[in-house]
């Protein structure tokens, strides 16, 4: 059983998108499909994104995948964004049986001009499985976003860009999506995931602000875990956040956040 468990894993890490066991509670909510949001999470978002910040962020956060009780991640993430310039590191930290998982990743963005943002992420993965010997994987990311009029913007995430062929690598992958402002409390954002291994899935969120203290997210997918969903409460420069993702065959997968902006 032990043994089926850890395939498992492995292999919903390595399938879809890499990036997948790394979301943090409100991206989970809507499944990664805010490409064009703004986020101080670094880790598996646009790298660009931390450009649309309008303060500094500083976040921890708790994971656990399929609710398997010793299967739990933490996450940290500090995001700085300035003028025309942004710079984040976010770590996380992943310990299921004898595989151990540690990533770091650091941020930079700029704004290219009034309408265009571009940002990079390089990540320094480090996995240990047993006694084998650990594997190291530098993991280069360029995000874009660019945000026309009416509250519309497009990005484009890159992962890996090919660079390494190594079978045991983490795979290639692009993300293309879009998020539309309908007005001052509801925003739709939509995503399509594509990797190497010829893998498509197609995502579509919504962010509902119910109030200045509350807001919720849900999305659906195109395949496992099919449905996220997540509530946040603020309070003065502090974010609770609160989601769950469904896999159909895995059960659910929750995840806590706690954000402050200074």
């Amino acid at each position: 059983m032990k043994v089926w468990w850890i395939i498992v894993v492995f292999e919903f890490i390595g399938i879809h998108s890499f990036a997948q066991q790394f979301q943090s509670a409100d991206s989970r909510a809507i499944l990664g499909a805010g490409i064009a949001l703004n986020s101080a999470n670094i880790i598996d978002e646009n790298p660009a994104s931390t450009l649309k910040l309008s303060n500094k962020h500083i976040s921890i956060g708790q994971l656990n995948d399929f609710g398997i009780a010793n299967l739990n991640s933490f996450q940290f993430a500090i995001a700085i964004p300035l003028a025309h310039q942004s710079y984040g590191l976010a770590i996380h930290q992943n310990n299921f049986e004898d595989l151990t998982s540690q990533r770091w990743c650091l941020n930079a963005a700029v704004l290219i001009n009034e309408t265009i943002r571009f940002g990079l992420n390089l990540n320094a993965v480090l996995s240990k499985f047993a006694n084998e010997q650990a594997s190291l994987n530098f993991i280069p990311e360029i995000g874009f976003i660019y945000e026309r009029k009416r509250r519309l913007c497009w990005a484009v995430h890159l992962i890996n860009l090919g660079i390494s062929e190594d079978k045991n690598s983490i795979p290639s992958a692009i993300r293309i999506g879009l998020n539309q402002q309908v007005n001052n409390q509801i925003a739709i954002c939509a995503a399509l995931c594509m990797s190497k291994s010829q893998t498509y899935l197609l995502k579509a969120g919504l962010v509902y602000e119910l109030n200045s203290k509350m807001s919720i997210r849900a999305a659906i997918a195109s395949s496992s875990p099919f449905l996220g969903y997540g509530i946040a409460y603020k309070k003065k420069r502090i974010v609770y956040w609160l989601s769950n993702n469904h896999h159909f065959f895995l059960g659910n997968s929750p995840a806590i956040k706690i954000s402050y902006a200074f």
